[in-house]
């Protein structure tokens, strides 16, 4: 009678920037969420948020945008270096 062998699951190797050790949000993922609907005065006005999420840790930074330009993109990530400091390397979807 045969002997079966179980099979070994090959796994993809880990990219370097997720393997070494870091400061948190060196290496950073940039992400939208939204439409988000808030309520100013009276008026209702859409709004997005802007998600930094570090590669290696589970650590996720928020930052509310009125909009989705560049201009007020850039001011989240104004907001976003003055608190975390500059990312090394930036990741996104270029959304």
């Amino acid at each position: 009678m045969a002997k079966n062998h179980r099979s070994q699951q090959i796994e993809a190797p880990l990219s370097a920037d997720r393997v070494k050790a870091q400061k948190p949000f060196e290496v950073t993922g940039i992400d939208f969420a939204g439409p988000l609907y808030i309520k100013v005065e009276s008026n209702t006005r859409r709004s997005y948020i802007a998600l930094f999420t570090f590669a290696i840790k589970h650590a996720v930074h928020l930052e509310l945008c009125t909009d989705m330009t560049t201009d007020n993109f850039l001011l989240g990530f104004q907001r976003f270096v003055g608190r975390r400091g500059l990312p090394h390397t930036v990741y996104t979807d270029n959304a």
